[in-house]
């Protein structure tokens, strides 16, 4: 790569840690084992390989996001910091409460997540605000020096505060933080007001304590890393994906942590929505498979769909209901527990499962040869012939193929009386159906049909998988860009600076009084502003105005686009908006029923990064040029082992045509393409593959 400005995005994923070094002419990519222990060791270390690989000075680097599961983490292995919390009195259990509803009527041995505070670690304080803001009992500073003193005593490093109907009047949250700061600044602090302005106090609690219970590890995290990347050389600040598809600086991202809670899956949406705007496709599945998991999401019109319901370290991992509820901005997706490293085995009832525990980075799969001894998705790839123990990662990891063998062998052959080929085939199977069927459950659940949606492939193990899944969604076409297996790296590159701005004003339209409303989005507006122009932003901001409406009496709302200013003319287009988004969801309106707005939003956001995807030299080359050879690999369409053509994917020419069964490789992921199916690359040298039948 020629020296120049280059655009560095980096995702820790929960196997392998990805970069991509972006520039106008082309593209460098680089994977490196995740180093659970500290994870910025692997960010540096691929940093440096990377660099050092493409002859790139750290000085010519003119920007770096990074994405993590620092915060993710952090929650489910309740390793942040020890908080406290502030409530108003008779709310210090809003938290074990919760909403008062079971997850799941028939299990009579249910269990909640535990709350991140637990009860000795709450206070109460005597203060009331009315519904509308309005004090009814004025906050004693004395009393909140008193109460902060004990949790200090108690051993807190960190306070959350969350006081009844702070989102309409801030002024005693303010003052909590005020004392904490005047006379215990050693103490992290965040409070409701700034964290989630909204109504629900369950949800706004435990959002505020999740976001300040990690603060003090994100802060330390975020500031280090970007230390020791201007120490190496990169000449400025990084920045950090949101869980919503934008990007923030670290300052801001320290303080709002928790907003990162989905940051490295929301970067890979970011990249299939990147695709199939390019491709011009309408309807598109972006599907993820890594070391760990798999992450499906829907994409319509370009655009991956959002959602603020969001749960973190739930106590059964798949069930919605049993986690830590989290009201931030995330692109809605879904995870499965299916990865390569997911572990198979042999139940009580002799039924063959797989996953949701993974092997991780360390041990890792078997063939790793690190130590592990429970087998894998990948063992059983590698076994069916899909991998090649020579080409991991380019060469630089050989995979011992009868290590595998023999862990899946002895773990799954043996107890279910299967040859080896038969368990690997079984394996392949059941990871392939998990993943299907829960993008069939989310798609339906979301009122969409699979059939005739495209199929955007990526991570280390997406591509291999794509075509069997795609075939039990009966989809026609899957898509696989080039360097799939560092996509969500590349996504972050795609993001615009962003951020999301929420505040509660309930109110029925009828008696919607628009002179506040405009000087509540004046405030959000100028924050917004404040926040971009802090992290850089040197062009147009874009404000982009929604609402939470439902109609009276309704438990949920649903997301609604608003004009950019709004006066009493437009009471009628806010009503038609409410009802053709209403419609659109639920196929029917309730006329006559009045409508009321929970939440008023705002996004700010950046000028989109002009991204432009390398050029391809191997465009006048025959097909025959990228044929590396071939290899025995299994397809159930012929009963065993066949020969099969491997292909170079960085020597495909474009244009190109070929038929299934094909294996086509390049350093971090490889494509499989069945019996009967087409493949083409495209003049974007994506890999389009056309299932048979």
């Amino acid at each position: 790569m020629r020296a120049g400005t280059y655009r560095l995005g980096i995702d820790i994923g929960g196997t392998f840690t990805d970069l991509v070094l972006l520039s106008d002419d082309g593209m460098a990519i680089g994977k490196v084992l995740t180093t659970p222990h500290d994870p910025a060791a692997a960010v540096l270390d691929g940093v440096r390989e990377l660099l050092g690989q493409a002859a790139i000075s750290p000085r010519h680097v003119s920007q770096l996001v990074h994405g993590t599961t620092l915060i993710t983490n952090a929650i489910i292995e309740r390793k942040g910091a020890k908080t406290g919390l502030i409530t108003t009195r008779g709310f210090r259990d809003a938290l074990e409460i919760g909403r008062e509803r079971r997850y799941d009527i028939y299990d009579i041995s249910l269990e909640n997540p535990q709350p991140l505070v637990p009860r000795f670690l709450r206070r109460e304080v005597n203060e009331r605000l009315d519904h509308r803001g309005a004090v009814l009992i004025p906050l004693d500073p004395a009393e909140v020096r008193a109460v902060i003193h004990e949790l200090v005593e108690a051993g807190v490093e960190a306070l959350a505060v969350c006081l009844l109907h702070s989102f309409r009047n801030p002024a005693h949250e303010r003052l909590v933080k005020q004392v904490a700061a005047e006379h215990f600044p050693h103490l992290s602090c965040s409070l409701s007001c700034e964290v989630m302005p909204e109504i629900r106090e369950y949800e706004r609690t435990s959002t505020t304590v999740a976001n300040v219970y990690v603060k003090p590890l994100a802060r330390q995290y975020l500031d280090k890393l970007n230390a020791e990347l201007r120490a190496l050389g990169v000449p400025r600040d990084m920045f950090v994906m949101l869980s919503n598809g934008g990007i923030t600086s670290c300052d801001v991202a320290g303080e709002y942590p928790i907003r990162l809670i989905e940051s490295g899956p929301a970067a890979g949406a970011l990249a299939a929505s990147f695709y199939s705007t390019r491709q011009g496709l309408d309807r598109v599945i972006s599907f993820d498979m890594g070391g760990t998991t798999a992450k499906i999401c829907l994409i319509d019109g370009g655009q991956p769909m959002l959602t603020t319901d969001f749960e973190a370290a739930r106590v059964y991992r798949f069930k919605k209901g049993s986690g830590l509820p989290l009201k931030v901005p995330v692109i809605e997706m879904i995870e499965i527990g299916a990865g390569g490293g997911s572990i198979a085995r042999v139940d009580s009832l002799g039924l063959l499962k797989v996953g949701p525990d993974s092997a991780g980075s360390q041990p890792g799969p078997v063939c790793y040869d690190q130590g592990g001894s429970d087998p894998t998705v990948t063992d059983a790839d590698l076994v069916l012939g899909y991998l090649s123990p020579d080409y991991f990662l380019g060469g630089k990891m050989r995979l011992n193929r009868a290590a595998a063998e023999r862990a899946i062998a002895d773990r799954v052959a043996r107890p279910l009386k299967l040859d080896v080929l038969r368990a690997a085939w079984g394996i392949h199977q059941v990871v392939n159906e998990n993943m299907a069927n829960a993008a069939r459950m989310h798609l339906v659940e979301k009122g969409r049909d699979p059939r005739g949606a495209h199929l955007i492939a990526f991570g280390g193990a997406g591509p291999v998988h794509a075509y069997r899944v795609a075939e039990r969604l009966k989809l026609k076409t899957v898509v696989c860009p080039l360097a799939a297996g560092v996509t969500s790296a590349f996504g972050m590159l795609t993001a615009p600076l962003a951020f999301d701005f929420v505040q509660s004003y309930v109110t029925t339209l009828s008696e919607l009084d628009f002179a506040s409303l405009e000087r509540l989005y004046a405030d959000l507006e100028d924050r917004g502003r404040a926040v971009l122009t802090a992290a850089g932003v040197e062009g147009d901001i874009t404000l982009s105005r929604s609402a939470d409406m439902r109609y009276v009496q309704q438990g949920f709302e649903i997301r609604v686009p608003l004009p950019p200013v709004l006066s009493a003319q437009h009471l009628p287009a806010l009503r038609q908006a409410f009802a053709e988004e209403y419609e659109r969801l639920y196929k029917r309106l309730n006329p006559g029923v009045e409508i009321e707005v929970v939440n008023w939003r705002l996004l700010a956001s950046g000028p989109r990064p002009q991204v432009s995807l390398p050029s391809h030299d191997g465009l006048n080359r025959a097909l025959e040029a990228a044929r590396k050879g071939e290899r025995h690999v299994y397809f159930p369409e012929h009963e065993g082992y066949v020969p099969c053509p491997v292909y170079d994917r960085y020597v495909l020419p474009v244009g190109t045509s070929f038929s299934g069964p094909a294996i086509i490789e390049e350093r971090e992921c490889t494509v499989v393409v069945g019996p009967g199916a087409g493949g083409q690359v495209d003049a974007e040298q994506n890999l389009v593959i056309t299932l048979a039948g």
